[in-house]
């Protein structure tokens, strides 16, 4: 076939970053479709690039990669047949901020996490997610040594872009976080993290645009992007320094403070989100400034949902918590009922505000942010964010984009993987409920293929009940 020599040559170059070889016993239980040849026969997909949905699409899987897509494509030699009547595929979905930690009770005002290496990694393939960016440690030996494990077989997951611990100065109340004193020893972190195996590096609340500087030179000179949750710097500020990318949308925005003070953190900054007009020249030209420097933005709008009338997990996925966990978030929820329209009101206007950074031509890339008060769940809350896309005015397919081929641009692997097309890597997500007409068949059973391999969702799901909060 005329794509071979393509994927001959896509197979040599990244074989390092994509191939699993065997798999040991402990992925295999949860695979349906060894890799293989397949012809997945009869689908409505929604390919990833913002295009209507093609129906009775045929999509031939040879090894790991995608060799043709169309109607009633000829069955070659040695091809296993499956009928997909019925069912709908989107590719594997891209999160850019994901964790594989969870909060955990600690006493006084401090805030504690634990570290979740067994559960998470099931939860985010279970959901769809085939890849991921932790976009912030706590572990990051474990991350990078996961991330191999994944890579080679022992152990299933999303392939992982790992991101360096929270870079900071002292402030918070993280016993976890670890904290620089100043911009030479922040180089040296990022030097660190680089040759332990990192690939991004994130920044946090409390540090100085001269310690940004520094962080985004040395990241820079050393190949890796830097992302922020900002507080104490604002995002035009960020986006003059060379950030490549802003965390949360709109959320930790300081921008629109009133006698805001250089290089210090103000906790009020989500209060002043709710007096701003998101048509508004302050907005307009902070994100027009974003886009002409090509920064990224995050959303994480699912972290701000409120809790009225909502899910106690968002996405489902109570039955994955521990007991302690599950009592602790349940109490929180409760709490919530009813109490909680100053939320509403800061969730519509992210909505907007991130909303709009899209339609001016910003790439809008998303995650899940499974942390706060452990209502995040990693897998679950996935497949809620590609509702919440819908539900903030995106259309169906332009949702599945930004959860897909525009998280691959951000990694620079859009040759790779966010679309279902020819040549690309096949990850693929196998729904039974036809996506392209209801946004929550994402909820729908599914098979995950993730490099030529199709993994059952339910199975992952079942292997991670009570144990987030655990492991």
């Amino acid at each position: 076939m005329k794509k071979f020599p393509v994927l001959f040559l896509l197979s040599l170059l990244n074989t390092i970053c994509y191939a699993q070889d065997s798999l040991s016993a402990e992925v295999q239980q949860y695979v349906v479709h060894d890799r293989g040849n397949y012809l997945l026969h009869n689908l409505t997909v929604l390919d990833g690039t913002g295009s209507a949905a093609m129906t009775n699409q045929d999509i031939l899987i040879e090894g790991e990669y995608i060799t043709q897509i169309g109607q009633d494509l000829s069955v070659p030699d040695n091809t296993i047949v499956i009928n997909m009547e019925g069912k709908s595929a989107m590719p594997g979905m891209i999160m850019l901020h994901e964790h594989l930690f969870y909060p955990k009770n600690v006493p006084g005002p401090n805030y504690g996490l634990d570290q979740m290496t067994y559960s998470f990694p099931k939860l985010y393939l279970a959901g769809g997610v085939t890849t991921m960016r932790t976009a912030g440690a706590i572990m990051p030996q474990v991350d990078v040594k996961l991330k191999k494990w994944i890579k080679d077989g022992r152990l299933p997951g999303p392939t992982i872009d790992a991101t360096s611990p929270h870079m900071d100065r002292k402030g918070l109340p993280i016993l976890e976080m670890f904290a620089f004193d100043g911009p030479e020893q922040a180089q040296d972190q990022v030097d660190f993290y680089a040759d332990l195996g990192i690939t991004s590096i994130k920044v946090y609340n409390m540090l100085t645009r001269e310690d940004l500087k520094a962080i985004i030179e040395a990241a820079h000179a050393r190949n890796m992007k830097v992302t922020g949750h900002l507080c104490s710097i604002t995002y035009r500020e960020a986006v003059d320094l060379g950030i490549d990318n802003i965390e949360h949308g709109f959320g930790s925005c300081p921008d629109f403070l009133e006698n805001k003070l250089p290089d210090q953190c103000n906790p009020f900054m989500l209060e002043s989100l709710l007096e701003v007009d998101p048509d508004s020249e302050n907005v307009t030209s902070l994100i027009d400034h974003m886009i002409s420097n090509n920064v990224a933005l995050t959303t994480t709008v699912n972290v701000f949902e409120p809790y009225t009338g909502r899910e106690v997990i968002p996405g489902g996925g109570l039955e994955a918590l521990s007991p302690r966990a599950k009592e602790k978030v349940y109490q929180r929820w409760v709490s919530k009922q009813g109490r909680d329209s100053i939320d509403v009101a800061r969730f519509n206007k992210l909505k907007l505000m991130d909303k709009k950074f899209h339609d001016a031509g910003g790439l809008l890339v998303a995650g899940t942010d499974p942390t706060y008060d452990g209502r995040i769940v990693a897998g679950y809350a996935n497949m809620r964010l590609l509702e919440l896309m819908v539900e903030m005015g995106f259309s169906i397919p332009d949702a599945i984009m930004i959860c897909t081929l525009n998280g691959a641009k951000y990694l620079e692997s859009e040759n790779l993987i966010g679309t279902i097309e020819e040549g690309k890597i096949a990850d693929i997500i196998i729904m039974n409920d036809d996506i392209s007409k209801d946004i929550s068949a994402i909820r729908s059973d599914k098979i995950i293929f993730k490099n030529g391999i199709g993994y059952d969702s339910q199975k992952l799901f079942k292997a991670a009940e009570g144990l987030v909060g655990i492991r």
